[in-house]
Parts: structure tokens; sequence; C-alpha cells
């Protein structure tokens, strides 16, 4: 063990199952092979909590300290189990004594606004790494978020108005529980600051982070549109894009388990099934959602008849999964299969000849298919010109369609597929591994 290793302790938290997965893992991949690791750990799924037990994957990785925060309700806040993960968290900093901190971010999960902070307060360097696909500045999410919420949590009767202001105010009440109120329950001072995920406000590296790491120069005016000082900010590639790629190819692109060597096409679908006209703002119901979903099924099926359609939910899109089924049934096509939503997304990536996401398209999920698989056809779809529908336009590597017309010439077009292809080039450097090298170096 070299004496950087021996010196350097970083504190790395997973974020989400998913994001862990398909980016994180990676990073603590790279870091673990130079420095002593300690993992907070949320709740994986069986195959990625097998691989980050094998010593020669991550030689530095000392301990897994599990966790399960991601899926506790918002409620829990106030119970005594929050306050013990608070604890925790002390805990944890005040024995391990680490030397950096690794999260998501500073802004949006209140653990890991505890963590920036007590990393503040310990004296640790404190280093934010983009985890998922940013969809549009904050300023654009908000207004989206506040359309959905008039729409789906208000009767129709309620004036527009009326239904508008009681969002906000719902809002600012959200944001003062969340950033003041919660915090006093563990014995802290409130969170002050600009950013907040309850108002979409900001975005991480505004609050205790003292770097932020994005994926692309796309990302990096994201952030600088939401306020994060350039100083800060530095583009960190996706593990993906790296010599990493091969620790991603030799244990998660595989294929689910009893898939028979057929041919598929995959549909992702979005965690939201309304939506609304850029233009008009009109609103797109889930009625009318539902039935264009089914309409494009039966499209693809027709013009590839030879195809299994699979339609891949988000983990969190249970409410309409049931209306879309008995819609779907009524095409009494067998090919058409909606698995389950919480199965990792990169094993249907990989068996499928083409990839789809269903308006609204902002899932992650096109993000991710495009750096596992980046010579295969992936199509973005916005038929309806919806508010953030265009987020994946002019995005290298995915196809934007923006009407019925260009939508049945892509599809046609795609004929031959070429599969299993790796990038051109991958990139050797491990930016992040030197970062903190440089940051040793200048701190012995």
């Amino acid at each position: 063990m070299n004496k950087e290793k021996k010196k350097i302790k970083i504190l790395f938290y997973t974020c989400t199952a998913r994001a862990f997965r398909t980016t994180l893992v990676g990073h603590l991949y790279d870091v673990s092979q130079d420095f002593s690791v300690v993992l907070i750990s949320e709740v994986l799924d069986p195959e990625t909590e097998k691989v980050i037990k094998q010593k020669k994957y991550f030689p530095g990785l000392e301990k897994i300290i599990q966790v399960d925060l991601i899926n506790n309700s918002k409620f829990d806040i106030f119970r005594k189990k929050t306050r013990k993960y608070y604890k925790l968290a002390k805990e944890i900093f005040e024995k391990e004594k680490p030397d950096i901190l690794i999260t998501s971010g500073d802004s949006l999960s209140l653990f890991e606004i505890y963590l920036n902070r007590l990393g503040k307060r310990y004296g640790v360097k404190n280093i934010a790494i983009q985890a998922t696909f940013q969809i549009a500045e904050a300023r654009k999410l908000s207004k989206w978020l506040d359309m959905v919420n008039v729409y789906t949590k208000f009767p129709l009767i309620i004036p527009f108005h009326i239904k508008i202001f009681l969002v906000k105010c719902r809002k600012y009440l959200g944001h003062f529980l969340y950033y003041w109120i919660f915090p006093l329950t563990v014995g802290e001072l409130p969170f002050f600051g600009k950013s907040s995920h309850v108002l979409k406000k900001g975005n991480s590296g505004l609050r205790d982070a003292d770097y932020q790491f994005v994926f692309s120069k796309r990302d990096y005016d994201i952030w600088i549109k939401d306020g994060i000082s350039a100083d800060k900010l530095s583009i960190l590639l996706h593990p993906l894009k790296t010599e990493t790629r091969e620790f991603f190819k030799a244990n998660f692109f595989n294929e689910p388990e009893n898939t028979i060597k057929l041919k598929y096409i995959l549909f992702i679908l979005p965690d939201i099934e309304v939506g609304f006209i850029k233009k008009s703002k009109f609103f797109i119901s889930r009625k009318h959602r539902i039935s264009e979903w089914v309409d494009i099924c039966d499209l693809v099926s027709r013009v590839y008849p030879d195809h299994n359609i699979l339609l891949k939910p988000h983990p969190n899109s249970n409410p309409f999964i049931v209306e879309l089924s008995n819609s779907l049934s009524k095409l009494d096509n067998k090919k058409i299969e909606i698995i389950e939503g919480k199965n990792p997304i990169d094993k249907y990536i990989n068996i499928a000849d083409l990839i789809i996401g269903l308006p609204v398209s902002t899932s992650t999920a096109l993000f991710t298919a495009n750096l596992q698989c980046p010579q295969k056809k992936i199509i973005s779809v916005n038929f309806d010109g919806e508010l953030l529908g265009d987020c994946y336009k002019n995005f290298n590597g995915i196809i934007y369609a923006g009407n019925v017309q260009n939508f049945l010439e892509f599809i046609v077009r795609v004929d031959k597929f070429n599969l299993g292809v790796e990038p051109e080039k991958l990139e050797k450097e491990k930016k992040l591994v030197l970062f903190i090298k440089k940051y040793v170096s200048e701190n012995n």
C-alpha cells in the first residue's frame, strides 16, 4: 500500500441505488485503487451489493456502513429513526476521521446536506459529483413541477390562479420544514442559502461542497445558469467514457435472467403521466398520454413485427401502470410487455435493438443508454412540443423526433443495428484520482 493510500481516507455516499449502479460505483472503483474508502451505502440491488464486496475490484474499500434513508417516508423526519441517522453521521466522522467526502450533491438529500455540513465542521474537503442526467436548469424544472402540481393535486373546479397560489405556498412551507424545522429537530441550525430542491432553486454546489463535478460542457452551462460559481465547477467524464468502462462491462452489462435470444425494442416510460404544451401551456391529460403511448407501441410493433416490445417504467411509476396495461391489452399483441420498474435498466439496454423514450421524454435512462451502448439507435419522442420535452434535442447520439412524420422516417430507416460496439475512444486519465492526488500533494 503506497504512502498516499495510508494517509488519505475517503468517505463515500452511494445516493440512490440506481444512480450508484449506473455512475457513482465507477468513481468508487477508481478511487479505491489508490485510497482507503469507507462507503455509506443505501440498500442496493443484490448484484451490485455482491460486486462491491469483491476486493479485486475495490482493494481500498475498508468498510461498508449500510443505511436506508432514500426509502424512508418523508414523515420519518419527525421520528427517532431520523435522529438516529444524524447521530450515525456524526459518529462516522468522529470515528473514521476522513480527509475527503464524496457525495452526489450538497442540496438535495437531507442526509447529504448533513454530511456536507459535518464535512465542513470537521475540516474535510467536500466533493459533489453529478450522478444523473440534468434535464434543465432549476427555473424551468420549477415551472414544470408547479404546473404538474396544479393539475394533479387539486380539483378542476378550483380556479387556476388560486391553485398556483396554493402550490407556491405549499412549496415555501415545504422548504421551511425541510431546511429550517427538520435541522432544528436534531439540534442543528437551519440550512440557510440560495439552493433548495423543494423550491427547485439553485443547484448542488451552492451549499457546503468545496468542489462540484459535472458530466459535460452542457451540464457545466446549466450549473452556471443555476448560480454556481465557476471556481467550484469542473467537468469530470462519466466513468463509462473512461477505461473504467471495462469494470462496468465485466459486472453489469449482461442479459436479464431467462431472456430468450429474441429481438427486442425497449420503450422508456417517464415517471409523470401528464404534460404541457410549451407554447400554449395546454394540459396533456393522463388519458391522452396513455393513448399516445399505446399508439406509438402499436405503430412500432407493426413496423417491426419480429421484435418483442418491452416497456420499462420508472421505479416510481406505479399509479398509472394498471391503466396502461389495460389499454395495451386491447391491442391483443402478446409481444408487448411491461417489465418491472425496479429492475436494473442496463440489462434491458444491453438486449435492445432500438430504444425509444416515450413522452414526456426526460428519462435519465436515455442518457444511460447512450453511454452504455453509444452505437445503438435511441429516439426521444416529443410529438406535442412539450415543456421540457425537448431536453434531448441536439443531444449527441440521441435522435430527436419532434413530430410523427420524423418518427416514422427514423424507425423505418433503422433496419440494421450495430450491437455491442465500443466508443471510438476511452480516456485513460482518471481525473477524480488525479484531482485528489493533487490536493494531497498541495496539503502535505
